[in-house]
């Protein structure tokens, strides 16, 4: 190769020139585009040396370079331009939370002061005083025990009946006179029982506003020593109510010694004679056992006996004392004699004696019986009034069969 070979023409050189600062600048460009995330809206065309674009057929007539003449080799790819910014925000870290305040530290109180001790004076001697002599006394002996007085316990009198007997008042005579006291059993009228007998009885009533209807029944018997008498009213969703009567019999009638009352439960009175006083189950006070006394049962069938023998000793507009004990109280009855009138019962017309026992006090009842001549003055009719208006009235329902000879019509 020889020197007119290797030297270029003035002309050749600084396209050479342009190539290599071309290139610096792309490097720049380059490491300016990464230092600062890419470039932004810049294009690297415009580094692009003018003979790499130029072409055989360039209009400006530039020679095209021989085979001989080195070529330069054209710029690697440049990388895309990055459209977006690639700027890195910095955003400072939230503040750490302050730590919690440590727990207030427990004062403990100052320990209490010991107790200053204080030593105690020294006991001051004790001086003994000087005793006097003694001096003699005399003593004297201690007196007997009185004995306490012995108190006997108080004994409850027993409450003589009821009587309020009106000055001037008519009284059949025999019969109990005053409250009954001072007469004994011999001053008594005479009596007859009637004779044994079963009656039943057709019964209607009121009870606190109801109207029933019911059936009774009058058992009586004796063996002219001792008799039993019981009287029972049955009635429907009401239930039964019983008394009865049992005790001795003399020539002056019926002398209870027991008598019951039967509703919910039984009570019962109780005379004795030995101590001429009644005493009631339910712990009522006993009450004083006049002669004649007659429970709420037996006075029936006394007042049948005593218009039996004497038939003509009760005229009308008389009053019969009768002594009457219930279960647990006695008090003296009073009976007004009526005229003799017929009663229309369901056992048929019959004639009778009515008496009257009308109330003396508050809250008294009326008690009115139709004794009844043609069989042995027994009660055909009983009716009993209360103060509130209950009442309860018993008809004689069938004629009892006594025979004539028990028949005592005056």
């Amino acid at each position: 190769m020889n020197a007119a070979t290797l030297s270029l023409p003035p002309d050749r050189a600084a396209p050479r020139k342009r190539v290599l600062f071309s290139l610096g600048a792309t490097v720049l460009l380059a490491h300016l585009s990464f230092l600062s995330g890419g470039l932004s809206g810049l294009s690297l065309d415009m580094f692009v040396a003018p003979d790499a674009e130029s072409s055989a057929n360039d209009p400006s007539g530039a020679p095209a370079p021989s085979a001989d003449t080195p070529v330069a080799e054209p710029p690697a790819e440049l990388p895309e331009p990055v459209r977006t910014s690639r700027v890195r925000w910095i955003v400072p870290k939230a503040p750490e939370p302050e730590p919690a305040p440590p727990p207030p530290a427990v004062v403990k109180p100052p320990p209490p002061p010991e107790p200053v001790v204080v030593p105690a004076p020294p006991p001051e001697p004790v001086v003994e005083a000087e005793q006097p002599p003694p001096v003699e006394v005399a003593v004297a002996a201690p007196p007997e025990p009185v004995p306490e007085p012995v108190v006997e316990p108080a004994v409850t009198p027993a409450t003589e009946p009821v009587s309020d007997l009106k000055p001037g008042t008519e009284v059949a005579a025999g019969t109990v006179q005053g409250a009954g006291m001072g007469a004994a059993d011999a001053s008594l009228p005479p009596a007859t029982v009637p004779p044994n007998v079963q009656l039943r009885y057709d019964v209607k009533g009121l009870a606190k506003g109801f109207n029933y209807t019911a059936s009774g029944r009058l058992d009586w018997s004796h063996d002219g020593h001792r008799y039993e008498a019981s009287m029972t009213v049955k009635a429907l969703f009401l239930g039964s109510r019983g008394q009865t009567s049992a005790g001795r019999v003399s020539d002056k009638g019926l002398a209870p010694e027991r008598f019951t009352d039967r509703s919910r439960s039984e009570r019962a009175a109780h005379f004795e004679r030995s101590t001429a006083k009644i005493r009631y189950s339910n712990n009522a006070p006993d009450a004083v056992l006049l002669p004649g006394a007659q429970d709420r049962l037996s006075v029936n069938l006394q007042l049948a006996a005593l218009f039996n023998a004497r038939p003509d000793a009760y005229p009308e507009g008389h009053t019969l004392r009768l002594p009457v004990s219930s279960h647990d109280a006695s008090e003296v009855w009073l009976f007004r004699v009526g005229p003799q009138a017929t009663e229309r019962l369901p056992a048929g017309d019959i004639v009778t004696r009515k008496l009257t026992r009308n109330p003396r006090k508050e809250f008294d009842r009326t008690v009115e019986i139709w004794l009844g001549p043609s069989i042995a003055h027994l009660p055909v009719r009983l009716r009993i009034t209360e103060s509130n208006g209950d009442f309860v009235d018993m008809k004689l329902d069938e004629l009892p069969n006594l025979g004539p000879e028990t028949s005592n019509v005056p």
